[in-house]
C-alpha cells in the first residue's frame, strides 16, 4: 500500500483489509494443496487462516467499505465451498479404501492368511 493511502486509511480499517486479503490468499493456496493432496499443510493454513478472520471481523466495517468487504467474503466462500468439495472427495476416498482393506481382511482371514502388513 503507497504511503499516500496509508495516511488516509484508517489504520484498524487497513488492517482489516490486509487480515481479508490474507485470508482469500491463504484460502486459494489451500485449495491448491488439497487438490495436491496435500492435507497436513491445508491443517497448517487453515490456523492461520482463522486467525485472519478473527482479525478482519474483529473491527467494525465503515458503511464506504461495505461493497468492497462483501464481494470479497463472497469470494472466500466461493472458494471454501470448492475446499469443502476436495474435502468431501478426500473423506469419500479414505472411507472407500478402508472399506476394500477391511474386505480384503475378511477374505484373507477366510482362507486363513494372518499377516496382512504388506497389502
Amino acid at each position: 500500500m503507497n504511503a499516500a493511502l496509508q495516511e488516509r486509511v484508517p489504520l484498524p480499517q487497513a488492517e482489516q483489509c490486509r487480515h481479508l486479503a490474507s485470508a482469500l490468499t491463504l484460502t486459494q493456496q489451500m485449495l491448491r494443496l488439497a487438490d495436491a493432496g496435500e492435507w497436513a499443510r491445508v491443517t497448517e493454513l487453515e490456523s492461520q487462516r482463522r486467525e485472519d478472520l478473527a482479525a478482519c471481523f474483529s473491527v467494525t466495517t465503515l458503511a464506504t467499505d461495505s461493497e468492497l468487504i462483501a464481494e470479497a467474503i463472497a469470494a472466500l466462500l466461493y472458494l471454501n465451498e470448492e475446499l469443502m468439495s476436495r474435502l468431501k472427495e478426500a473423506r469419500d476416498q479414505v472411507m472407500e479404501q478402508g472399506r476394500e482393506h477391511a474386505k480384503r481382511r475378511r477374505a484373507a482371514e477366510s482362507y486363513g492368511i494372518v499377516d496382512l502388513s504388506s497389502s
